[in-house]
């Protein structure tokens, strides 16, 4: 086989269906897919292929770049199966903005082609039906996703997916202004409906998290992040996603309606050690990282559980429960007594 032969079939499918892409991005893709040649190598196998495919360039603005023609044919080769099909629709439905633009774009006539195929009448298929019959629901309130604009999605995505610094501007929770920064964005989290994006500042070692929803603007530099070097599961093991914690602690609760029972089938922990005390009430020991995503799943838990060490957590959700408490009380004395006075 020619040895140009794959280098040509994988920049035929870099080029993108929808928008454009120029001769330096499509010979950045094609390096990072293991193709070690010059970007005029890159120009030249472009100008012949637009000979054999609809493929064209567009010099009408700069930087020129290079897109399938409006109407052009997908190509597959071979011909989608029905596997691949529900394979692609659930990619779709399940991994879309998790994945960069980049690659959304690449994946896009293959996402169209598997619901052309899956919107087929084939009686006696009962796989075309299987992403009619599975959902991922999330564990809390279906909270709405905040809006991302698409432009600085693909930004910031193909920032991590190449490797490159971010001049941004984000505006911290706590702020009214947007601030600008240098950043270098070591990954994308999906926490939730939140896309958060762990990173580095210009003169500071400590990795940070950013909201993607909060950044106004981003645009990439031709700056190495690092990104080679950062080890996203260590960090979202050492509490990452936590909001900070790295303390490790001897959790140690007592358990009520059942709730032990439920525990055992989802440890915490591999060292979790759960033993019934008396008929629905059980004693849990794990080890586990002090964070506030433990405190607000202990909140979740309600009456159902009552800490028994470490002294320090108790303690803060004894407080803060009092607190709660206070508040509650207070709202209904105010409340009640505005009713009362209307009333007068």
């Amino acid at each position: 086989m020619d040895r140009n032969f794959t280098r040509l079939l994988d920049l035929l499918t870099l080029v993108p269906r929808h928008g454009k892409l120029s001769t330096p991005q499509l010979h950045q893709r094609l390096r990072a897919r293991g193709h070690d040649v010059s970007a005029r190598t890159v120009q030249r196998d472009l100008e012949e292929l637009a000979t054999a495919y609809p493929i064209e360039c567009d010099i009408r603005s700069k930087p020129f770049g290079w897109g399938w023609a409006a109407g052009a044919p997908h190509l597959s080769l071979p011909a989608m199966d029905w596997s691949e099909a529900v394979s692609f629709q659930l990619l779709s439905t399940y991994l879309h903005g998790i994945l960069p633009d980049s690659v959304m774009d690449t994946l896009r006539p293959y996402v169209e082609e598997a619901r052309r195929k899956l919107a087929q009448h084939v009686p006696g298929m009962p796989l075309k039906r299987w992403p009619e019959r599975v959902r991922i629901i999330p564990p809390g309130p279906g909270f709405v996703a905040p809006k991302v604009p698409r432009p600085l999605h693909a930004t910031v995505t193909e920032a991590v997916l190449m490797g490159c610094k971010l001049a941004i501007e984000y505006r911290a929770f706590d702020r009214q202004r947007a601030k600008r920064y240098v950043v270098s964005p070591l990954g994308l989290v999906q926490f939730g409906v939140v896309f958060y994006v762990p990173a580095t500042f210009d003169g500071h070692g400590d990795v940070r998290t950013l909201k993607l929803h909060r950044m106004l603007r981003a645009e990439l530099l031709d700056e190495p992040s690092g990104i080679e070097h950062f080890d996203l599961d260590a960090w979202l093991e050492a509490g990452g996603m936590g909001f900070g914690g790295q303390e490790r602690i001897r959790l140690v609760l007592r358990l009520f309606d059942g709730m032990g029972e439920r525990l055992k089938e989802t440890p915490l922990g591999p060292d979790q050690v759960v033993v019934e005390e008396a008929p629905g009430v059980h004693r849990l020991e794990v080890t586990v990282i002090q964070t506030v995503q433990l405190e607000r799943w202990l909140w979740g838990l309600g009456n159902s559980v009552a800490i028994v060490a470490p002294e320090a957590l108790r303690g803060r959700m004894h407080d803060a429960l009092i607190s709660a408490i206070g508040r509650l009380s207070y709202s209904q004395y105010r409340f009640s007594a505005q009713t009362d006075i209307g009333k007068n």
